[in-house]
């Protein structure tokens, strides 16, 4: 049994359809014996095809992260599902702007730029958008805000929705602090439960107070809170910010296959040979690469990047057996090496090695 990925091609080599299997030799047979194709789409894939190519790994996290890469990479046309996850949206508030607002975009584009992302489709970020400015009263007009003094406040102002800087009835430092919090609330759980608690005990306030209105306002924001707050699983990064070396097993005994993690970005693989001299030396390798990658590492990863990075976090929180991960965000590279050397790795057929099968 031989886990990897297999590749059906047209009659020019063009890749028609990327899958992966724990065991190829069984599933490509499934395509053509057992009931053949599952549905109409792959039955007409398999009468185009001209071939199907085989790539061997040793392990199913390194199938799964190579039918990803090619999926995204080559953009086969019958397959749906990662496609999809090629491309995403983002929340943005452009920190440079005198007067930020939070917008919807395909891509991080813009440096002093704050990111929260990415979502797969644009109703989520657009639904946690408004709630968001409706929240801190942020202006929602695309114009470039020039403050005038004379200018009537739009609709927004007088419903409570909007502070209303084009009309100076607040000031930038005032303006800018309601945007720093909208992007706390975002990133920070626990400021969202600080405001909650605050509106709480501002509606209580008013109500003993016999400002009904005033109560009423805050318990609007606190509903839009709690709205937020059900939606507080789409604000989460699928995986911690964190780095790591796993090393996986070959497609044979005296091979394995280091996956360095930077900062959650999953970086290029490699074989190594696992005998003494070679190994040590490859671990250094894919640490160094770890702690360059985590200089220029991204604040929000992109959509190709995250569909690796969400497989490697999954693999991780499921404390598979299938190799042997070192979180390097405290370790370094000898430390790394220390820790496959009491693994004994260059004894192929010991326990240990079947462990890291």
């Amino acid at each position: 049994m031989s886990p990897g990925v297999y590749v059906f091609v047209d009659a020019y080599g063009h890749p028609l359809y990327v899958g992966k299997s724990v065991n190829l030799r069984r599933r490509v047979r499934g395509y053509f014996y057992s009931g053949g194709p599952s549905n109409e789409r792959l039955a007409e894939m398999l009468r185009i095809a001209r071939g199907v190519e085989t790539h061997p790994t040793g392990s199913d996290l390194e199938a799964r992260l190579v039918e990803a890469e090619r999926i995204l990479g080559q953009r086969p046309p019958y397959n749906k599902a990662l496609k999809r996850r090629g491309a995403g949206w983002y929340l943005e508030l452009h920190w440079n702007e005198p007067f930020p607002r939070l917008r919807v975009v395909r891509r991080p584009r813009r440096a002093g730029a704050r990111y929260v992302g990415p979502f797969w489709s644009r109703q989520l970020p657009e639904r946690i958008r408004r709630l968001v400015e409706k929240v801190f009263r942020l202006r929602n007009c695309a114009e470039s805000v020039r403050p005038d003094l004379g200018r009537s406040p739009c609709m927004q102002f007088g419903m409570g929705l909007c502070s209303a800087p084009c009309a100076r009835r607040v000031g930038l430092n005032a303006y800018r602090r309601q945007a720093g919090a909208a992007g706390r609330l975002l990133v920070d759980r626990e400021f969202a439960w600080d405001l909650m608690d605050r509106f709480t005990a501002a509606r209580d306030a008013a109500s003993e107070r016999l400002e009904f209105e005033r109560a009423a306002e805050a318990q609007l924001r606190l509903d839009w809170l709690e709205e937020l707050e059900n939606l507080r699983f789409a604000l989460e990064p699928e995986t911690e910010p964190r780095s790591w070396l796993i090393v996986l097993p070959g497609v044979d005994d005296t091979h394995r296959t280091l996956q360095p993690v930077a900062r959650g970005q999953v970086l290029r693989r490699r074989r190594v040979t696992w005998v003494d001299g070679v190994w040590q030396e490859a671990v250094e390798d894919a640490c160094y690469a770890v702690r360059v990658a985590e200089l220029r590492a991204p604040v929000v990863l992109s959509p190709r990047e995250s569909v690796p990075s969400a497989m490697v976090g999954r693999w991780l929180e499921e404390g598979s057996a299938d190799g042997h991960a070192i979180d390097l965000t405290r370790l370094d590279a000898a430390d790394a090496i220390a820790q496959l050397r009491e693994l004994r790795p260059c004894q192929p057929g010991s326990e240990t090695h079947a462990r890291l099968r």
